[in-house]
């Protein structure tokens, strides 16, 4: 799979591929581990009403992405996570297909 990492340079974001069984508060649980979470985004297929199989989290300070960085690898529900720092703004044509949290 290709990796989704991409990130807005002023703030604190990472991208993973994740499972599309996963949902917006389990990865919201998993990564505030490491800090805490601004914003968790999962985008959605309008054909098949699944999430797209990556999603976006924000930390409210720089501290949290850098302890999620650290971390490899990241596993929820015996799947492994590819996971790394936001690269690019998120498409603004996704934001009216997430689930946020």
């Amino acid at each position: 799979m290709e990796s989704a990492c991409l990130q807005r340079n002023d703030q604190c974001h990472l991208a993973c591929l994740t499972a599309r069984r996963h949902v917006s508060e389990e990865m919201r649980e998993y990564f505030g581990q490491f800090g805490q979470i601004k914003r968790c985004l999962l985008p959605f297929d309008k054909d098949t009403g699944f999430h797209k199989g990556f999603c976006w989290v924000s930390f409210t300070s720089e501290e949290g992405l850098f302890n999620a960085l650290q971390k490899d690898p990241h596993i929820i529900e015996e799947t492994k996570l590819q996971v790394g720092r936001n690269r690019q703004s998120v498409p603004r044509r996704l934001i009216g297909e997430v689930e946020e949290s």
